[in-house]
């Protein structure tokens, strides 16, 4: 079996056990506070770089931005990475020997917000990829595991890096029937969100991607590169941009940074939305007719970043009413709502948005 089959058959295997959660619109990113780094020996020298390494992608992972690693304080607590380890342990696949790590969450959260930087929860909203290339030789063609199947594992990886996690479509004859390389080509937002409904996924990201020489009449000139134009949807806000690379794995790398950026910006709680938005609230829960859902709602509630305290204040019939003590505001509040269906909002009427904060309990 060549290596690009074997590379294929386990792209495969990830997108369908990825797409079997596609269901659930928001993920538990259970590994925050962990990083793996390759290393070559366990020298002490060796031990330190590669734990320093380590702590930048936690810090990354857990703010949502790769810009803090600059910042002066957070180089400071790069120099002393050590200080922040709860445990670490050397493993080793096929050939490679890694040194994994595991960071004290709270020592990093404190870290994070000392410095004045966002800590980002682990339920996080997973994105489905809708992506067309234009090969050198100017063919169109949608891409997928079968036909970039190296691309989509470097996507898979950089996604895991970042702590965000990324879903593709199926292309069976469904999605075939309502989107082909033209409708992405073409960034026809409404035909691609029709075709995504299927996957239950709010956060959508299409691209088309192509390489570009600057100067045609030398192709050694070292002024090529591979761009990709994207267009991201979350939850029907919509913005779009343009990434560049001159190999085409570093622009997988660039399309993952501008997912997780565009997530970290509107779902991580900075430190300036806590001290400044910081605000009591209440609101009221339906269907919460008997204990056990009451303590899966409380569970729920005191689980979220966003909410520093949650206490039952009330309860009439099945109708529950909190008070929610936020690190943040309602703003924050109502997106950590919109991640997945298990709070939905109570229109006064149908097709009429909330006018309060009243909610419904889904499980």
């Amino acid at each position: 079996m060549s290596s690009v089959i074997f590379l294929r058959q386990i792209v495969m295997c990830t997108l369908l056990s990825m797409l079997f959660f596609a269901s659930a619109s928001a993920v538990v990113i259970e590994d925050l506070y962990d990083a793996k780094v390759p290393v070559t020996d366990q020298a002490e020298a060796t031990q330190n770089k590669a734990i320093k390494q380590a702590l930048k992608q936690v810090f990354v992972k857990v703010s949502g931005s790769q810009t803090l690693l600059n910042d002066e304080k957070i180089v400071k607590h790069l120099s002393r990475a050590s200080t922040l380890i709860r445990s670490y342990s050397y493993e080793r696949k096929l050939n490679q020997l890694f040194l994994v790590v595991n960071f004290d969450q709270e020592k990093i959260q404190n870290a994070l917000r000392t410095a004045g930087f966002a800590v980002w929860d682990k339920r996080r909203p997973d994105t489905l990829l809708w992506l067309a290339i234009e090969d050198k030789q100017q063919n169109k063609y949608i891409l997928n595991a079968d036909n970039q199947p190296m691309f989509v594992q470097r996507l898979i990886e950089q996604a895991q890096i970042r702590g965000i996690r990324v879903g593709f479509p199926l292309w069976d004859l469904n999605d075939m029937q309502l989107v082909d390389v033209y409708t992405i080509w073409g960034g026809f937002a409404q035909q691609i969100a029709s075709a995504s409904e299927r996957y239950d996924h709010k956060t959508l990201l299409s691209a088309r991607i192509y390489f570009e020489s600057i100067d045609p009449s030398n192709d050694n000139s070292g002024k090529q590169q591979w761009l990709a134009d994207w267009t991201m949807s979350d939850n029907g806000q919509v913005t779009n941009g343009q990434v560049s690379g001159p190999q085409s794995d570093l622009l997988a790398d660039e399309i993952i940074n501008v997912v997780a950026q565009q997530l970290s910006d509107k779902y991580a709680i900075s430190q300036q939305n806590r001290l400044l938005n910081a605000v009591t609230t209440k609101i009221v829960i339906n269907n919460v007719n008997a204990i056990s859902r009451y303590a899966a709602v409380l569970k729920f509630l005191n689980g979220l970043s966003v909410v520093s305290k949650a206490t039952l204040i009330s309860q009439q019939g099945e109708k529950a009413t909190f008070e929610l003590e936020l690190l943040g505001n309602t703003d924050d509040l109502l997106n950590t709502f919109r991640l997945d269906n298990i709070i939905t909002p109570v229109s006064n009427s149908p097709g009429q948005e909330q006018t309060n904060l009243e909610f419904k309990w889904a499980n």
